[in-house]
């Protein structure tokens, strides 16, 4: 997906310094005063849930396998909140749908091929196998008319009147082949249930805290196991999806796979990355699922 024109980096990303603007009378205030009044606060919140909180999925976000007899392959995505590795919310307010149909007929024959995973990889013959991620996504909204900026000579110049706070769903193929498993996110964080010693709790959970200060470097941020070369690094997970396909192990390498129709597509919502607070209050009944459907 191209970037818009009209949606500026968000500053987030570089990590500015948390610095307040300073406001007085009679000081004349510019975009760039307004800008960094709203990286501040943004900023703040968005590092106090990635120390906090960690990241990945905080409510809903099920990924949903195409219905019995949907040809169209139509993958869903139910509402719910995340946390990207920047400490932004992410959040979906209503189902997302993506045809894999479409989605398989658009790729190319060696990109397929390179997804291509078999038994007992995969709980079927074979199947072309992609994880869902969640990104952050900045969508402009209206146009305004605003001066003219940069090496431009222009009276009639617009800007985005708004900023939304969107979201991005991408499928990413698995090219990982055997004997490489295909990588699923770690969690490094100690569990304290699993230690009865009270001082070794303490300790364990002090280096934790002591050694979990992890910025992002000049490039960025640093890929994790489950992210791809070339993709969004600061994406969430949400699942890993395996799509049956008809491929002779023994077809030559121009041989496009197959969509095997008569299978039913395989969603697998366990690998995600989650953030989960214990005692906290939902108000409602849980809505209980299979984590593998179908």
């Amino acid at each position: 997906m191209d970037n818009d024109p009209f949606v500026p980096t968000d500053p987030i990303e570089s990590a500015p310094p948390p610095e307040r603007v300073n406001y007085a009378t009679g000081v004349l205030l510019d975009a760039a005063d307004f800008r960094d009044e709203q990286t501040y606060h943004r900023g703040r919140l968005a590092r106090a849930l990635r120390y906090i909180a960690g990241f990945g999925t905080v409510a809903g976000l099920r990924v949903v396998p195409p219905a019995e007899g949907d040809n169209e392959l139509e993958l869903r995505v139910q509402p719910g909140l995340a946390i990207d590795r920047y400490g932004r919310l992410i959040e979906i307010q209503g189902a997302q749908c993506i045809s894999l149909a479409r989605w398989f007929d658009a790729q190319t024959t060696p990109l397929l091929r390179s997804a291509v995973q078999r038994s007992p990889r995969v709980t079927m013959a074979a199947a072309v196998v992609v994880d869902v991620f969640l990104s952050a996504h900045d969508c402009a909204r209206a146009k305004t008319p605003a001066l003219a900026a940069g090496p431009f000579d222009a009276l009639d110049a617009v800007v985005a009147a708004r900023l939304a706070d969107g979201h991005r769903l991408e499928l990413v193929p698995r090219a990982e082949g055997p004997p490489d498993p295909i990588p699923t996110p770690e969690n490094f964080w100690p569990d304290p249930m699993t230690e009865p010693n009270p001082a070794e709790r303490r300790r364990r959970m002090l280096e934790a805290v002591l050694g979990s200060w992890d910025e992002a470097g000049a490039d960025g941020l640093t890929p994790l196991a489950e992210h791809v070369e070339g993709h969004d690094p600061s994406a969430a997970l949400l699942a890993r999806v395996a799509i049956p396909i008809v491929l002779d192990p023994a077809a030559p390498a121009a041989t496009r796979p197959q969509l095997k129709l008569d299978e039913r597509v395989s969603v697998d919502n366990r690998p995600r990355p989650f953030v989960f607070i214990p005692d906290k209050w939902v108000g409602h009944a849980i809505d209980v699922q299979p984590l593998v459907q179908p």
